[in-house]
């Protein structure tokens, strides 16, 4: 079938992520927005980390775990559900957001983009 689909994010408010999976997700109470991006390795993208965005503070958080593909499934109540490996080693992993941020790093994000 070929190579992931990969693009580029914009929100209204400014935000542009390069890189994204088109499998992305917001939390039932919006304030957080999930979605896999993809970032090069010896120049090639092969890998992914879930960003997670903060819209209301404008902060973002990267993964520290690394995935050939994250498939967001759900994010209720504060409980991220995400299935990492999704075609080879099935496995679903689930982050209390914002409890669980010590396995994310912070990321800055660029809110400056046009609309």
């Amino acid at each position: 079938m070929g190579n992931p689909t990969a693009g580029d994010l914009l929100l209204k408010s400014g935000l542009r992520l390069a890189q994204c999976s088109p499998a992305f997700l917001w939390s039932d109470d919006s304030r957080y927005l999930v979605v896999p991006r993809f970032f090069a390795r010896l120049g090639i993208l092969k890998r992914q980390r879930l960003l997670l965005v903060d819209v209301r503070d404008r902060v973002g958080h990267q993964s520290r775990e690394t995935a050939y593909y994250f498939q967001p499934e759900s994010f209720e109540h504060g409980i991220l559900t995400v299935t990492k490996e999704p075609f080879k080693t099935r496995a679903v992993v689930r982050y209390r957001i914002p409890f669980d941020l010590d396995r994310f790093t912070t990321l800055p994000l660029d809110w400056t983009h046009d609309a």
